[in-house]
């Protein structure tokens, strides 16, 4: 039977004999018992019982566990449900109970006494600071406590009778003389270290008299702390300079392909960086890392110069071995010193500020503990102890006591000037003006930081750095559990006479100093209101626990204030002194005291809140400037038991740039900040520490940010953990090699973004133009509407790109101006016309008005119908007079009587016969332009160009002021409210399975395309390779179909080797079959419909309804005609498709389909992207699939640079496309304006045709009786009445036309995002509107859901 089966027996047993209430039985009994009642061996039950009696642990454990389970057992009462209703703080005992495993340290110095005492208990304050070379250890105290107890020994001997034996005794105790007895360990300390010092004095001058040198000790000390400083100055600057050099030589490499990257990135030459301007920026940053290594050259030159002079002023020493070792040990004895300095300091200012009150506490002892004496780091079990348990030291400290220490080098020589004196000058006079400390960078801060409840900071003599807050005391790290339980609407039941007296601080301080006087604490800088309310919550008995955390706070804040209520209740029952002055408080601020507790809860409710309300945004400012020089986010400072609100990875990019004296500390002092813990063993080295430490966060939080991490060469080497990096810089890009391919992925993005930026502005802006011109059109009467003038202007803008109409926008608002009040601007109406060579041509027949009036009428509407046939021609035949008929049915039907001429034959009837015209002969003249209209839309029609504008239009174009074109260009105001959010989960819902093989869990899978620029470079590596397991590094591109991003990679070379064989398969696949043959038909695009579908077209509806109703003249198609012309519209329209499409587009199709593969196994052998499924902070990173055996998947992670898609490059196919996309948004909605314009059209053209005859005939009307209008209808010719009837229905049916075509308009500028991206293929409509919009163009075509063990 396990351990645990045998506890749990003996749990049962003892329970069962508690339950009963029966005496303890004999063992045996007992045995029997236990045996018989869980039905197991007596062997069985013996062992269990056995276990349970000599184990005390497990005893106590029993005896809790049992204690708590008797007490839970309780009888339901059945209460009235309209009895008053109970406060819940009356419940508060049973809610808040205590956890357990809160440890404090095993051994701390004594304030009161200065001994260092084991197994302390009471209130204590924990030391941060930084290590500076030999500080004081537990061993080095330990040692000097045994000499003293060998001088008393010694002491004892002295009265032996032996002579030798005293002579002995004497001399041992003499040499102990310092250490005198009675002295505390503090004390002890500082004897020893300047015992040490005289010591090494003497000794140094010692050597200087033997070697006759003239030479002082701080001299010697100057000289070797010099030769200290060069020698690591030069250090540092070798490394900074081979650092530049390495830069340089990066920089050189990544200007080696830029055509190719451009070509591959989806983007205009004239924006990569492979175009003019790119070339110019990777010359002006290799320009720039050429100077950077040039000045890194010549500060090593200058550093190795001082090396140099150090080294020749340090000749006596080099010379005399001895002397240098002498000087040596007196820096150590001074390190020592120093930090007996520190220890003394500390803990004379930890004293001074418990002694102020602001801690108040019962406990008797009062102690400080420092990491660098109160562990016992020879022993293994306490230091693997310490380092786990101390995050919680952390945490149940009162406070933490931060010295921001000097880190000038010559700090061993300034201790040596003030051996007997302080120092005068400090590095940070006040708080406002700390600035970068080194106490910020080290790895340890972050854990003194982020889990300490209050910080107090002195600086380089421990001066303290006073903060307004401090004053505050435990309610800096209270405040925010208060405000979250603690609510404005506690404050309403309080009497209105309490409100203003709290709220101001003269009436607080009349309130509290009548009668016996209730004290508080003062503190410069704090506020005098605050500290008064927490005197009064003093006074009334209330003390928060340092123990509350987000889970138990709620219970311990009700049971503080119900326990402090109860109290207040006795205290006034006792009816003493104290009693009175109680009461008149409460009576001083509107409480009758009728209720006791009930008035105590409220009183002490509004106290805490209104002591929020006061404090609050000062401590928000503390946190501030705390972070401001630690660069911790503020609500991480200080946050103590509460949780973070921080993933993983953010914690782990904190730790990233700090540094450890103990380079596998920097690990070990992040178990208390994530919240984890495991043994240490410093001989395993950082790479393995850290994969156990994210080993224990992901088994504990399951939070996969750990996983985001980059780096080509930070690559765990850890078999089965090759998800994990094997340094902690991975999880800082910027301390990574990977700064300057994020450099250029981020610049060819921005050239991308510039580019798309530029078309969305033009396009916003003519958007802008064109709904103010059909604003216009439909607002204004057909008679002021310049249709010709608009439809030049329409004409220019459909054959005009986008990028070439940016700088034409400002003339085309003008003209939009010009085009609201046309006659207003007719004084500007040139005399001739410069940018036709002032010549016009004018043809000899007068084509401008007969043009016009001859034809289809549709035609006037730019409605294209098919032209009636012309009928073979016929002999003349002979012309008759038609009868004059009376109809009297149809006299309002045929109209008035006309003259008696009978009219001609029509020119375009069938009937008539032809009438040969003469050649249409030209004239050249010069003459007078007719209106500034035309004029502008003849030189628009013929130049095609607004820009530059004629000399006789800029006087015209100077009037006009253009109109404000600020549109925000689609999807930029979206990408700026969009940011990087923590709240983002990055906790995996699925499992993740850790084992010593690998790590399995879910993840999606997207398949990519991978191009390696350097192939023949890499496949000589890997044929060249000694091992397959050699890493090998290089560039590769990652294409998702849609965007490219690269990047560069570290793998082994039989991973390389298979990657490099499928990217030569996918090229001959991809780029040299299928775009030239199978892409073509694979377009999605929607067909046009056949025969009896409705139409996707609204302009071909329009043009259809429109041509209907306009057209005169027969039809000569039938039903088969129209289905074969539109059989052969297809075919042309799917061949146009086709050819219209340049190569890059067809290219994108085709990876489309290669990426959708929805088969996994067709992918294994491959790199794919991966994620974890279903956290939406997980992050693409790049593995190697294969097919398992165990498993169905393995995968192994390959080493790259960032990932990050919000750097990515749209493919230059997808580009083309969205560059259609845009010309097709353009041009659509130029038809739309066109469609208002035709409407206009139609009615200006009715009204030359009917409207001036129409008029006429109105006016002799009410002069006409009915009877000549009878004479007149039936003298009328029927001809006559014909031509009346059609020119009154034209004018009828433009009206028609117009009201029909403005609903059509209305309904087609309603539809027309989604008319436009009908003609984008289907797979990349989605792309396109994110590329539209400006959004991130991330991995959509992923297979989700997949079972994948990592290596």
């Amino acid at each position: 039977m396990s351990w645990t089966d045998q506890n749990e027996l003996m749990r049962l047993g003892k329970k069962m004999l508690d339950a009963t209430g029966t005496s303890t039985p004999s063992e045996k009994s007992m045995i029997s018992q236990l045996a018989s009642s869980t039905g197991v061996a007596y062997s069985v039950a013996r062992d269990a019982y056995v276990k349970g009696v000599l184990d005390p642990l497990l005893q106590e454990k029993v005896r809790k566990s049992m204690n708590w389970l008797i007490h839970a057992n309780f009888i339901p009462e059945f209460v009235d449900d309209k009895a008053s209703k109970t406060d819940l703080d009356d419940f508060a005992e049973a809610s808040a109970i205590k956890p357990d495993g809160v440890e404090i340290p095993k051994r701390m110095f004594n304030l009161d006494t200065g001994n260092l005492e084991e197994w302390p208990s009471g209130q204590y304050v924990i030391l941060s600071h930084s290590w500076k070379g030999q500080e004081i250890t537990y061993q080095f105290i330990s040692k000097i406590k045994a000499s003293q107890k060998k001088k008393e020994a010694y002491e004892m001997v002295q009265d032996d009778s032996d002579e030798e034996a005293k002579k002995f005794a004497r001399f041992k105790a003499k040499k102990f003389g310092h250490l005198e007895v009675g002295k505390s360990d503090v004390q002890l300390l500082s004897a020893q270290c300047k015992q040490d010092v005289r010591a090494q004095i003497r000794k140094i001058d010692a050597l200087l008299n033997n070697s006759g040198t003239k030479s002082n000790i701080r001299e010697l000390l100057v000289q070797l702390t010099n030769f200290k400083v060069a020698t690591s100055g030069e250090e540092k600057a070798r490394n900074a300079f081979n650092e530049k050099e390495e830069e340089l030589k990066l920089r050189k490499m990544s200007g080696i392909v830029p055509d190719i990257e451009g070509k591959d990135a989806g983007v205009a030459n004239s924006k990569v960086p492979s175009g003019t301007d790119g070339k110019n920026s990777l010359r002006g940053g290799l320009v720039q890392a050429d100077a950077g290594m040039i000045q890194a050259k010549d500060q090593w030159d200058q550093a190795k110069e001082e090396l140099s002079r150090a080294t020749e002023s340090c000749k006596i020493m080099n010379q005399d071995p001895a002397l240098r070792s002498a000087v040596e040990d007196l820096i150590l004895v001074l390190e020592r010193k120093k930090s007996v300095n520190k220890i003394e300091g500390s803990m004379n200012e930890a004293r001074r500020i418990l002694d102020w009150g602001l801690f108040p506490s019962k406990a008797p002892k009062r102690y400080l503990w420092n990491d660098t004496c109160c562990i016992n780091k020879a022993d293994a079990n306490e230091l693997n102890e310490s380092l786990a348990m101390m995050g919680q030291w952390y945490n149940n400290a009162d406070f933490c006591l931060v010295h921001l220490d000097t880190t000038e080098s010559t700090e061993w020589v300034n201790t040596w000037d003030h051996l007997e004196k302080t120092a005068e000058k400090s590095n940070f006079p006040s708080f406002d003006l700390v600035e970068k400390p080194n106490w910020a960078t080290r790895g340890w801060t972050l854990q003194e930081l982020v889990l300490s409840k209050m910080t107090f900071h002195v600086n380089s003599l421990w001066q303290p750095l006073t903060r307004s807050v401090e004053g505050l005391g435990p309610y800096y790290y209270h405040c925010s559990y208060l405000a979250h339980h603690i609510r404005e609407s506690d404050k309403l039941d309080v009497p209105l006479k309490a409100k203003p007296i709290l709220q101001e601080c003269a009436k607080l301080q009349k309130l509290m100093d009548t009668e016996e006087k209730i004290d508080y604490v003062t503190y410069e800088g704090c506020s005098e209101k605050s500290l008064r309310l927490i005197g009064i919550l003093n006074y009334l008995g209330v003390h928060f626990p340092r123990a509350m955390n987000d889970d138990n706070s709620n219970a311990y804040i009700r049971k503080t204030i119900s326990l402090a209520a109860y109290e207040i209740k006795s205290r006034l029952e006792k009816g003493d002194t104290a009693a009175a002055r109680l009461r008149s408080l409460f009576e001083d601020l509107g409480f009758d005291l009728t209720s006791i507790r009930e008035q105590a809860t409220s009183l002490i409710k509004v106290l805490v809140r209104t002591l929020i309300d006061d404090c609050r945004g000062s401590i928000e400012l503390d946190r501030k400037r705390v972070s401001e020089f630690t660069n911790v986010p503020p609500d991480e400072c200080c946050r103590g038991l509460s949780r973070s609100r921080l993933p993983a990875r953010d914690i782990l990019v904190l730790a990233s740039h700090r540094r450890c004296t103990v380079p596998v500390d920097s690990v070990y002092s992040l178990m208390g900040v994530l919240g984890v813990k495991f043994p240490a063993f410093h001989a395993e080295g950082p790479t393995k520490a850290l994969c156990r430490l994210l080993d224990e966060v992901v088994i504990t939080s399951n939070d996969i940010s750990v996983f985001n991490w980059a780096g080509k060469d930070l690559g765990s080497p850890i078999r089965g953990r090759s998800l994990y990096p094997s340094k902690l810089s991975a999880f800082n890009p910027k301390n990574t090699e990977s700064y300057l391919t994020a450099k250029k992925n981020d610049e060819a993005a921005k050239a991308s973004r510039e580019e798309r930026h530029a078309l969305q502005d033009t396009e916003s802006r003519l958007t802008l133009l064109l709904r103010g011109t059909m604003e216009f059109v439909k607002a204004t009467p057909h008679k002021d509407v310049p249709v010709d003038l608009i439809r030049s202007i329409l004409g220019f803008i459909k054959v005009t790109k986008l990028i070439d109409l940016q700088p034409q926008l400002e003339n085309l608002s003008r003209l939009l101006v010009y085009l609201k009040n046309t006659p207003h601007f007719e004084e500007y109406k040139p005399k001739t016309r410069s940018w036709d060579d002032g010549e016009r041509t004018k043809s000899a027949v007068g084509e401008g008005k007969n043009s016009q009036s001859g034809g289809n009428i549709t035609s006037r509407f730019g409605i294209k119908t098919p032209q009636i046939p012309q009928m073979p021609q016929m002999p003349q035949m002979p012309q008759f007079s038609a009868p004059k008929l009376k109809v009297g049915g149809f006299q309002s039907f045929y109209g008035k009587k006309s003259t008696s001429k009978e009219p001609e034959p029509a020119s375009g009837s069938s009937n008539a016969a032809p009438i040969t015209q003469p050649p249409a002969t030209t004239v050249q003249e010069q003459r007078e332009p007719e209106t500034l209209v035309g004029e502008l839309e003849a030189w628009i029609s013929k130049k095609k160009d607004i820009k530059n504008v004629p000399d006789e239009f800029k006087a015209l174009f100077k009037h006009l002021e253009a109109e404000h074109l600020d549109a925000t260009p689609a999807g930029e105001e979206t990408s700026k409210k969009i940011k990087p959010s923590h709240s983002d989960s990055t906790i995996c819902p699925n499992p993740i399975t850790l084992t010593t093989s690998g790590i399995e869990s879910i993840f999606d899978i997207q398949r990519v395309i991978i191009t390696m620029p350097h192939a023949e470079q890499l496949q000589h590596q890997v044929d060249s390779a000694v091992h397959e397991s050699e890493k090998i590094s290089g560039d590769c591109t990652i294409s998702t179909g849609l965007s490219t991003i690269t990047v560069r990679f570290s793998c082994a070379a039989d991973d390389l080797r298979k990657q490099l064989n499928v990217c030569d398969v996918v090229k001959q696949a991809l780029f040299d079959d299928e775009v030239g043959e199978g892409a073509q038909g694979s377009t999605q695009t929607e067909q046009p419909l056949t025969p009896g579908q409705e139409s996707t077209s609204y302009y071909n509806k329009l043009t259809s309804v429109s041509s209907g109703l306009m057209r005169q003249g027969s039809q000569v198609t039938g039903a088969t005609e129209n289905e074969d012309v539109k059989k052969d519209v297809q075919s042309e329209e799917t061949q146009t498709l086709a050819s219209g499409q340049t190569e890059e587009q067809r290219r994108v199709t085709a990876m489309l389909d290669f990426v959708q593969e929805t088969d996994l196994n067709f992918i294994v052998g491959e790199w794919v992207l991966a994620r974890f499924t279903g956290a939406e902070g997980a992050k693409w990173f790049l593995c190697q699939l294969e097919l398992g055996s165990t498993h169905n998947y393995y995968g192994r992670r390959i080493a790259t640079d960032e990932i990050d898609f919000k750097t990515v490059v749209p493919e230059s196919g997808l580009m083309g496309h969205w560059k259609n996309y845009m010309e097709n948004k353009k041009s659509e909605l130029c038809r739309v304006v066109s469609v208002f314009v035709h409407a206009r059209d139609a009615r200006r053209y009715a009204d030359e045709v009917a409207g001036p005859e129409k008029k006429k005939k109105d006016r002799e009307a009410p002069n006409k009786t009915e009877e000549e209008e009878d004479s007149d209808n039936a003298e009328s010719d029927p001809k006559e009445r014909l031509m009346d009837f059609i020119k009154r229905g034209t004018h009828i049916g433009a009206g028609i036309v117009q009201t029909v075509t403005d609903r059509w308009g209305e309904r087609l500028d309603g539809m027309l995002s989604d008319t436009i991206l009908q003609k984008v293929q289907k797979d990349l409509r989605a792309a396109i509107v994110n590329l539209n919009e400006n959004k991130d163009l991330l991995p959509a075509m992923f297979l989700s859901g997949v079972k994948v063990h990592m290596f």
